[in-house]
């Protein structure tokens, strides 16, 4: 229905026009900043959550005092909504939030820093990895988990140390959690409206933002399910992508 709505079909308003021309009309530099922008911050978000991940899941492999309540604090974020969560951070890192404030009391700054809204969505990067992070541990560490010892062990007996058990054992066993975290938190940032909303650059848009300005406030609803296929067949290409070079990855690594 969303594909047949971009060619005319299924309209909410009066003007129905049978053909491509949501298409022409909505292929244009704005979409193109908007897709740049929206690929960009998922991708960093699932790789910047990652290299906070992957650490925390090798850690928490181990036996240690406070091992519960870590596990615990982690999972605060993904019982939090993301409009929830977006105020929160925003508190945090707004231009005179806590953030700003501490540092020009302490004096490491004249004049508060723009952290959020800014234009290269710095604040939605930092609140979409802290959002997102969790997710991944726990797939992480699930998989880790199911990794059986003897594995390290043997490589440990043929003489491989920490960095060689790393490379050749823990991470190729790895590569489906990461490759399972790493679509789930990309797909789901490139479709974020709420924090987007909240602490998003004024311009450009996320393509979500778009794709509701255009439906809602402009009542185009044809060229709002162009930018809902866009949206759809990127974050397939996305995941084929993600697969395709963790295959690499793993070949190479081996």
């Amino acid at each position: 229905m969303t594909a047949l709505q971009s060619l005319g079909f299924f309209s909410f308003s009066s003007n129905v026009e049978i053909g491509f021309q949501n298409w022409a009309d909505v292929l244009d530099n704005r979409t193109l900043d908007s897709f740049v922008y929206s690929i960009r911050i998922a991708v960093l978000s699932a790789f910047g959550a990652l290299l906070i991940a992957f650490p925390m899941s090798l850690y928490l492999r181990r036996t240690f005092v406070g091992k519960s309540l870590l596990n615990s604090l982690l999972r605060v974020p993904l019982f939090m909504p993301s409009l929830v969560a977006a105020f929160v951070i925003l508190n945090i890192l707004a231009y005179h939030g806590v953030v700003n404030e501490a540092m020009l009391r302490v004096g490491l700054i004249r004049e508060p820093l723009r952290m959020i809204n800014d234009d290269w969505g710095l604040g939605v990067l930092l609140i979409q990895i802290w959002k997102n992070f969790p997710l991944q541990t726990l797939v992480l560490t699930a998989v880790l988990a199911n990794i059986p010892a003897d594995f390290e062990a043997a490589a440990r007996n043929l003489g491989a140390g920490h960095l060689a058990v790393f490379r050749h054992v823990l991470f190729p066993l790895s590569l489906p959690g990461l490759q399972t975290g790493a679509t789930l938190v990309g797909i789901g940032v490139f479709g974020d409206f709420a924090i987007n909303t909240i602490a998003g650059p004024i311009y450009p848009p996320s393509l979500s933002i778009r794709m509701y300005l255009l439906g809602y406030t402009q009542q185009e609803w044809g060229q709002a399910g162009a930018i809902g296929i866009i949206i759809i067949v990127a974050s397939l290409l996305y995941a084929r992508v993600l697969s395709s070079a963790l295959e690499l990855t793993a070949r190479v690594s081996q």
